[in-house]
């Protein structure tokens, strides 16, 4: 009884999310943008990486305002119960402000918040939006799909409440 105590308190701290949960609830049009979410840890496993959007108020940078699309994680691993999701895309309104926040936190041991970052999303356009680690820090990279090239994004302070 004991070990079986020990495996379940060893298995709840090295779990991390089990599903992807999503409290986003924009109905894109045909035209609007959509991203597609992703990460790079240069080779390096994967935690499942978190991405909100806020598309409401992006300029006022208010917590509340962000809504969380789901978590990107393309592969499993046996130190993290969640589900494999390699595909994670979100339909956005045409020439706005639209803000992201993104990071990954393994069972509060590790984790990362990139910095949130801010671009108009022009109509017709689809963005590839990217977590990466480079040099031990997080960092959001946005490229626009057809182009591969860096769309001018503003760095916003971390929200408020």
């Amino acid at each position: 009884m004991k070990s079986k105590l020990i495996f379940l308190s060893i298995l709840f701290l090295i779990s991390g999310c089990s599903v992807s949960t999503s409290d986003y609830k924009y109905i894109g049009k045909e035209n609007d943008p959509n991203l597609e979410f992703s990460a790079d840890f240069g080779g390096g496993t994967i935690p499942p990486v978190h991405f909100s959007l806020n598309i409401d108020n992006p300029e006022d940078n208010k917590c509340n305002d962000f809504n969380e699309i789901g978590y990107y994680y393309p592969e499993s691993s046996i130190f993290i119960l969640a589900k494999i999701n390699p595909e994670l895309s979100a339909k956005v309104p045409a020439n706005k402000f639209v803000s992201i926040a993104s990071n990954y936190d393994v069972a509060n041991s590790e984790y990362c918040y990139a910095e949130t970052k801010q671009f108009m999303a022009e109509e017709g356009k689809n963005y590839k939006i990217n977590f990466k680690i480079e040099g031990g820090y997080c960092n959001l990279e946005i490229l626009d799909k057809k182009t591969s090239q860096p769309v001018k994004v503003k760095v916003k302070d971390k929200c408020s409440k």
